[in-house]
């Protein structure tokens, strides 16, 4: 018979504290007081509950698998509820604040995933993900670039029993209809794992709205100008993930493994009516516009791996290669009119744009075991080699049949970016301390040629030096306290870099600053951390600043105004934050998050300064009632924040999910959820303000959903796929906003 951990009363006192631990398998004594009942046991079964959040000062884990709300939901849409990790209005992501971090899967970072993340991880299924890691204190293996820090996807799920596993599940909400499916299989000394997700919005197509104002001040006849748009969109998105490994011996491992993420999305309508006012409020001029087209956001890639174990110790050497391909194309088709007044614009207009990016990446990672693992030594390099294109063309006319070609001044573009990376890093226990230290050097080779157009190429070598340390205190098995200094850096952006002169208008043109080094930023945390058996969490204070950051100046001459760039940005910035994981009872656990942070912002050109406070909270109550039926609830807010010319406004979110489990072993789960239902759209405000402009835009979103979800597990196997641990992730790319990693963000 079996016996669950409420029923079996004389073992409740004795497992009560095991029940409560992440274990898995719980090994149970027999005493003089209990043998009969041991004799009529065939099975003891206890039921230990998981932890949504887990963390260890420099790495946080939400476990996705663990969280009900998150089932038929997309993975921005689970993104809002993992602890350090912001979605705005506008579906913009930041990690600790910043947007200038990196997205791996499985710990290999797809850059046009990093490029596009927002658009991806809204066509991404939940379902597809088992968790996500959220890296704020990379050490020195990790590429140096991402003041952010990394997020990580797990796609991989574990398993206990010999044979075969897999996933497959199907949710329809307002906002897709999605599916996956994932398998693992083992023969011999070969295990395989592959995964398909698909996903569309056709049924209901993403829309958005928006106003924007901007005021000249300088400007009598062109003082204040509105824009009104309107924004329609559908996608269809399919993503597939392939891993293999073979192991001859114990020593010798091999391994391949490929993915790819592909969105084709159609522009159903974009609709952009555009006013020119005076100062004494008479119009000016006023434009309509429609758009129409699509975009496509390709990404794959392959690689191969092999480790070999040196010593019985543990001491090994690996080596690994990764070939990545992307291409982002845009064909979009304009309808322009003029509503009033005398404005030259062509009646039709056809752009094309599409980015190709090839990226090469091979490591070299050793490892040394010594003292019975106690201490550790590490050194490694890495070669990045990129070679990413552009290819432009416009077209216009009075009809559609009659448009001919535009002349372009930028012409095709292909960029190239080199980087070669040394490592050496410890690690060491001392009795209840332990160390972590690093240091990483850097070499970049970076330029740009120009195949059409009047600019010359240019190229640039960086060099960076980038250390980190770490101090841990074990007050017990559950309880540390943490100090950690961390240095990042961004590289500045090819646009940053070149110094031929770009023409945006007539009276406005940008020149690149080629003297321009990385910025620099250096962080200093404290953590303190109890996993307690009722209450877990921790609590961190930390400080960060960069006194070289890059920011944008403008100088005026003959009326004509010239921006560049340069490194005299000071940026200061306190925070304290923290997480509380609490099982209530049994059934119900409640788990919190937030934080506070000041920051202030200065430029030593033209006294640009700001400083402002920002926080943010969220919550997530689960509770298991009668019929084993589990219940959900979620939400949270943050305030809004400040930028060195303006600030954006605050953002909220809320969620509800009811799910029930079927079948033998729990194998059918299906879920009901809903969340942002209460308004039609989401609002989202941003401002900037100088001597010269005022510019002010609100965005409106359509986040709300309901929809219900089914997933079904079968099979069972205990292998992973094994991993030989290379490192081939490339964090390197400076990411501000939508961009980064060589793409172009849609």
């Amino acid at each position: 018979m079996a016996v669950t951990l409420a029923a079996a009363a004389p073992l409740a006192a004795s497992l009560q504290a095991a029940a409560q631990t992440p274990a898995t398998e719980i090994p149970v004594e027999a005493t003089d007081t209990m043998p009969s009942l041991y004799d009529e046991l065939d099975e003891l079964v206890i039921t230990a509950k998981k932890e949504v959040v887990k963390t260890d000062g420099a790495k946080l884990t939400y476990d996705l698998e663990q969280d009900d709300t998150s089932k038929g939901q997309s993975v921005l849409d689970a993104l809002r509820k993992v602890p350090m990790v912001t979605v705005d209005g506008q579906d913009n992501i930041y990690i600790k604040g910043s947007q200038d971090f990196r997205i791996y899967v499985n710990g290999k970072e797809d850059p046009m995933l990093t490029a596009n993340a927002s658009k991806v991880l809204k066509a991404m299924p939940s379902e597809s993900v088992s968790r996500i890691e959220v890296i704020t204190e990379p050490g020195a293996e990790y590429d140096a670039e991402g003041t952010g820090g990394i997020l990580n996807l797990i796609t991989e799920r574990k398993q206990t029993k010999n044979g075969y596993a897999g996933s497959v599940s199907l949710s329809y909400t307002a906002q897709n209809l999605a599916a996956s499916a994932y398998g693992r299989m083992k023969y011999g000394k070969v295990t395989a794992d592959a995964s398909v997700n698909y996903a569309n919005n056709n049924m209901m197509s993403q829309h958005s709205n928006s106003d924007t104002e901007t005021i000249d001040l300088a400007s009598d006849l062109f003082h204040r100008q509105t824009t009104h748009m309107d924004q329609r969109v559908t996608f269809d998105y399919v993503g597939a993930t392939l891993n293999l490994s073979y192991e001859p011996t114990d020593r010798d491992l091999f391994t391949i493994g490929a993915d790819m993420n592909d969105v084709d999305g159609k522009i159903r309508n974009i609709d952009l009516v555009t006013r020119m006012y005076s100062r004494d409020g008479g119009m000016t001029w006023a434009t309509h516009q429609k758009m129409g087209g699509t975009m496509t956001n390709l990404g794959a890639s392959g690689n191969a791996s092999y480790r070999r174990r040196l010593s019985d110790a543990g001491q090994s050497l690996t080596l690994a290669y990764r070939f990545s391909y992307g291409r982002n194309p845009w064909n979009l088709d304009y309808e322009n009119s003029v509503l009033e007044g005398d404005i030259s614009l062509d009646p039709w207009q056809k752009n094309y744009k599409n980015t190709y990016q090839r990226e090469h990446t091979a490591t070299a990672d050793w490892k040394l075991p010594l003292a019975d693992g106690r201490h550790t030594v590490e050194a490694g390099a890495k070669g990045i080699f990129r070679r990413n294109s552009v290819i432009n063309s416009m077209s216009a006319g009075e009809t559609p049949d009659t448009m001919l070609p535009q002349p372009d001044d930028t012409g095709d573009t292909r960029q190239i970016q080199d980087v070669y990376a040394a490592y050496a890093a410890y690690s060491g226990t001392f009795g209840n301390v332990s160390l972590t230290g690093g240091l990483r050097y850097e070499h970049t080779y970076m330029g740009l040629d120009f195949l059409g157009g009047n600019h010359p190429d240019f190229r640039r070598n960086l060099d960076d030096v980038v250390p980190n340390a770490a101090v841990t205190y074990m007050f017990g098995p559950a309880t540390n306290l943490r100090l950690a200094y961390q240095m990042r850096i961004s590289r500045p952006t090819i646009s940053q870099l070149d110094p031929s002169e770009f023409r945006l208008t007539q009276t406005n043109i940008r020149v690149g600053n080629p003297d321009l080094e990385s910025e620099r930023y250096n962080s200093l945390t404290l953590t303190y951390s109890n996993f307690g058996r009722t209450l877990g969490g921790s609590v961190s204070l930390a400080g960060y600043q960069s006194d070289n950051t890059i920011e944008e100046f403008t100088s005026f001459s003959d009326g004509v105004s010239c921006e560049s760039y340069g490194n005299f940005g000071k940026n200061r910035k306190a925070e304290l934050s923290g997480f509380l994981n609490w099982n209530i009872t049994p059934r119900m656990s409640l788990q919190l998050n937030g934080s506070v942070n000041f920051t202030s912002i200065k430029s030593g050109r033209g006294d640009l300064k700001n400083h402002g406070w920002n926080g943010q909270y969220g919550a997530n109550y689960s509770y298991t009632g009668p019929w084993a039926v589990k219940y959900s609830l979620f939400g949270g807010q943050s305030t809004g924040n400040v930028t060195l010319q303006g600030g954006n406004s605050g953002w909220y979110y809320y969620g509800l999910g009811i799910s029930r489990a079927f079948l033998k072993d729990d194998a059918l789960t299906v879920a009901v959820n809903a969340g942002n239902f209460l308004t039609k759209y989401t609002s989202f405000k941003s401002h900037i303000d100088t001597d010269t402009t005022r510019y002010r835009t609100t965005w409106r979103n359509r986040n709300w959903y309901v929809g219900i979800s089914l997933s079904w597990n079968f099979g069972h196997l205990s292998d992973q796929v094994k991993k030989t641990g290379a490192d081939l992730e490339n964090d390197d790319t400076k990411s501000t906003g939508s961009k980064g990693g060589g793409g172009i963000g849609m």
